[in-house]
Protein backbone atom coordinates (compact mmCIF):
# COMPACT_ATOMS: atom_id res chain seq x y z
CA UNK A 1 0.00 0.00 0.00
CA UNK A 2 1.07 3.82 -1.06
CA UNK A 3 1.52 6.22 2.64
CA UNK A 4 1.17 10.11 1.36
CA UNK A 5 3.99 11.39 4.39
CA UNK A 6 3.50 15.03 5.26
CA UNK A 7 5.28 17.35 7.63
CA UNK A 8 4.54 21.08 8.79
CA UNK A 9 6.13 23.68 10.45
CA UNK A 10 4.85 27.64 10.96
CA UNK A 11 6.75 31.21 11.24
CA UNK A 12 9.00 30.01 7.98
CA UNK A 13 9.84 32.40 5.50
CA UNK A 14 9.57 31.07 1.87
CA UNK A 15 13.30 31.16 1.25
CA UNK A 16 13.71 29.67 5.06
CA UNK A 17 11.24 26.89 3.64
CA UNK A 18 12.91 26.52 0.40
CA UNK A 19 16.02 25.84 1.95
CA UNK A 20 14.78 22.99 4.27
CA UNK A 21 12.90 21.63 1.93
CA UNK A 22 15.49 20.56 -1.14
CA UNK A 23 14.01 20.58 -3.83
CA UNK A 24 16.40 22.82 -6.03
CA UNK A 25 15.71 22.85 -9.48
CA UNK A 26 12.27 22.24 -9.26
CA UNK A 27 9.05 23.85 -10.19
CA UNK A 28 7.36 27.14 -8.54
CA UNK A 29 3.88 28.20 -9.32
CA UNK A 30 4.25 32.20 -6.79
CA UNK A 31 1.25 34.67 -6.45
CA UNK A 32 2.23 38.01 -5.86
CA UNK A 33 -0.72 40.69 -5.72
CA UNK A 34 0.46 42.43 -8.78
CA UNK A 35 1.60 39.07 -10.92
CA UNK A 36 1.86 35.29 -10.42
CA UNK A 37 5.50 33.91 -11.69
CA UNK A 38 5.79 30.43 -12.89
CA UNK A 39 9.47 29.59 -12.08
CA UNK A 40 12.54 27.48 -10.79
CA UNK A 41 14.04 27.23 -7.50
CA UNK A 42 18.10 28.35 -6.96
CA UNK A 43 18.63 27.59 -3.75
CA UNK A 44 16.96 29.96 -0.99
CA UNK A 45 15.15 31.67 -4.48
CA UNK A 46 13.01 31.31 -7.42
CA UNK A 47 14.09 32.55 -10.83
CA UNK A 48 12.08 33.27 -14.12
CA UNK A 49 13.20 33.69 -17.48
CA UNK A 50 13.16 36.97 -17.02
CA UNK A 51 15.01 36.87 -13.99
CA UNK A 52 15.41 36.89 -10.29
CA UNK A 53 11.59 36.92 -8.36
CA UNK A 54 11.41 39.00 -4.86
CA UNK A 55 10.07 36.46 -2.76
CA UNK A 56 9.39 39.50 0.00
CA UNK A 57 6.06 40.56 -2.75
CA UNK A 58 5.07 36.28 -2.68
CA UNK A 59 2.04 35.77 -0.32
CA UNK A 60 1.32 31.86 -2.11
CA UNK A 61 3.46 28.99 -3.19
CA UNK A 62 3.49 25.50 -4.32
CA UNK A 63 6.81 24.32 -5.37
CA UNK A 64 7.58 20.66 -6.86
CA UNK A 65 10.04 18.08 -8.32
CA UNK A 66 8.80 14.63 -9.33
CA UNK A 67 8.72 13.44 -5.47
CA UNK A 68 8.17 16.34 -3.29
CA UNK A 69 5.71 19.72 -3.11
CA UNK A 70 6.15 22.33 -0.84
CA UNK A 71 2.46 24.48 0.17
CA UNK A 72 3.55 27.81 1.53
CA UNK A 73 1.50 31.10 3.13
CA UNK A 74 2.36 34.51 3.49
CA UNK A 75 1.53 33.63 7.14
CA UNK A 76 4.25 31.63 7.47
CA UNK A 77 2.81 28.29 7.48
CA UNK A 78 4.62 25.63 5.41
CA UNK A 79 3.74 21.70 4.46
CA UNK A 80 5.45 19.31 2.65
CA UNK A 81 4.24 16.15 1.09
CA UNK A 82 5.94 13.70 -0.55
CA UNK A 83 5.63 9.50 -0.66
CA UNK A 84 9.39 9.16 0.52
CA UNK A 85 8.69 9.67 4.19
CA UNK A 86 12.91 10.40 4.59
CA UNK A 87 12.39 13.26 2.33
CA UNK A 88 10.67 15.52 4.90
CA UNK A 89 12.52 18.13 6.02
CA UNK A 90 13.94 17.91 9.88
CA UNK A 91 12.91 21.15 10.54
CA UNK A 92 9.38 20.84 10.11
CA UNK A 93 8.14 19.48 13.14
CA UNK A 94 4.55 19.10 12.90
CA UNK A 95 3.99 15.39 11.78
CA UNK A 96 0.63 14.84 9.49
CA UNK A 97 -0.87 11.36 9.72
CA UNK A 98 0.20 9.64 7.42
CA UNK A 99 -2.60 8.88 4.52
CA UNK A 100 -3.07 5.60 3.56
CA UNK A 101 -3.78 5.53 -0.19
CA UNK A 102 -6.37 3.22 -2.04
CA UNK A 103 -4.55 3.75 -5.69
CA UNK A 104 -3.22 6.57 -7.69
CA UNK A 105 -3.96 8.30 -10.32
CA UNK A 106 -1.78 10.25 -13.03
CA UNK A 107 -3.97 14.12 -13.60
CA UNK A 108 -2.65 16.07 -16.33
CA UNK A 109 -3.49 19.75 -16.99
CA UNK A 110 -3.28 21.37 -20.09
CA UNK A 111 -1.45 25.25 -20.42
CA UNK A 112 -2.60 27.76 -22.27
CA UNK A 113 -0.82 28.60 -25.36
CA UNK A 114 1.30 26.98 -28.37
CA UNK A 115 5.21 26.74 -27.88
CA UNK A 116 7.26 29.23 -29.50
CA UNK A 117 10.69 30.32 -29.57
CA UNK A 118 12.64 30.32 -26.25
CA UNK A 119 12.49 33.71 -24.55
CA UNK A 120 16.11 35.71 -24.76
CA UNK A 121 18.58 34.39 -21.98
CA UNK A 122 18.64 36.69 -19.23
CA UNK A 123 21.80 36.81 -16.61
CA UNK A 124 19.57 35.27 -13.64
CA UNK A 125 18.33 32.15 -16.03
CA UNK A 126 21.49 31.52 -18.09
CA UNK A 127 22.78 28.67 -15.80
CA UNK A 128 19.04 27.30 -15.86
CA UNK A 129 18.41 25.79 -18.91
CA UNK A 130 14.75 24.34 -19.94
CA UNK A 131 12.71 27.25 -20.04
CA UNK A 132 9.72 27.01 -23.06
CA UNK A 133 7.18 29.76 -23.47
CA UNK A 134 3.91 29.31 -24.58
CA UNK A 135 1.53 31.76 -26.61
CA UNK A 136 -2.29 32.61 -26.99
CA UNK A 137 -3.96 35.27 -28.37
CA UNK A 138 -5.95 35.12 -24.50
CA UNK A 139 -3.40 35.52 -22.19
CA UNK A 140 -0.64 36.63 -23.79
CA UNK A 141 3.21 34.78 -23.07
CA UNK A 142 3.32 32.08 -20.04
CA UNK A 143 7.44 30.50 -19.72
CA UNK A 144 7.45 27.33 -17.69
CA UNK A 145 10.53 25.21 -16.54
CA UNK A 146 10.82 22.11 -18.26
CA UNK A 147 13.79 19.43 -17.58
CA UNK A 148 12.77 17.95 -21.03
CA UNK A 149 13.05 19.57 -24.45
CA UNK A 150 9.92 20.97 -26.02
CA UNK A 151 9.13 18.21 -28.66
CA UNK A 152 5.80 18.76 -29.20
CA UNK A 153 3.93 22.01 -29.37
CA UNK A 154 1.54 22.16 -26.08
CA UNK A 155 2.63 21.33 -22.43
CA UNK A 156 0.76 19.86 -19.40
CA UNK A 157 1.09 20.31 -15.92
CA UNK A 158 1.36 16.98 -14.36
CA UNK A 159 0.25 15.49 -10.92
CA UNK A 160 -0.35 12.69 -8.54
CA UNK A 161 -4.00 11.93 -6.92
CA UNK A 162 -3.97 10.26 -4.00
CA UNK A 163 -7.50 7.60 -3.57
CA UNK A 164 -8.89 6.27 -0.41
CA UNK A 165 -11.62 4.80 0.77
CA UNK A 166 -14.26 6.25 3.26
CA UNK A 167 -14.31 4.23 6.02
CA UNK A 168 -17.74 4.46 7.11
CA UNK A 169 -19.31 4.31 3.51
CA UNK A 170 -17.10 2.77 1.25
CA UNK A 171 -16.88 5.28 -1.33
CA UNK A 172 -13.52 6.12 -3.19
CA UNK A 173 -12.96 9.64 -3.89
CA UNK A 174 -9.21 11.36 -4.38
CA UNK A 175 -7.96 12.83 -1.38
CA UNK A 176 -5.20 14.91 -2.16
CA UNK A 177 -3.17 15.84 -5.13
CA UNK A 178 0.42 16.69 -5.71
CA UNK A 179 1.96 18.38 -8.33
CA UNK A 180 4.62 16.76 -10.47
CA UNK A 181 6.00 18.61 -13.11
CA UNK A 182 6.06 19.56 -16.89
CA UNK A 183 5.77 17.87 -19.72
CA UNK A 184 5.20 17.90 -23.53
CA UNK A 185 1.53 16.87 -25.09
CA UNK A 186 0.69 16.77 -28.80
CA UNK A 187 -3.37 16.68 -28.34
CA UNK A 188 -5.43 14.56 -30.82
CA UNK A 189 -7.53 16.49 -33.48
CA UNK A 190 -10.87 17.74 -32.74
CA UNK A 191 -10.43 16.92 -28.84
CA UNK A 192 -7.89 19.71 -27.65
CA UNK A 193 -11.27 21.94 -27.03
CA UNK A 194 -12.05 19.53 -24.73
CA UNK A 195 -9.02 19.66 -22.13
CA UNK A 196 -9.10 21.53 -18.91
CA UNK A 197 -6.63 24.76 -19.59
CA UNK A 198 -4.64 26.25 -16.46
CA UNK A 199 -2.36 29.50 -16.69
Amino acid sequence: MTFLYGAATTGVTLADALEATGVAGGCALLTAPSAYHVGRVEGRGCVTSAGLVDLSTIYEARVFTSEVELRWVEAGYAVVLTEDESLLPASFGDSLDALPVETTLEARYLVWGKVTAPPPTSPAAASVPGWVTLRSARIGAVTVPMTTPATQDRVRLTAREYVVTDRVHGNAYVAEERLTGFEPYAPETGLETYAEEVA
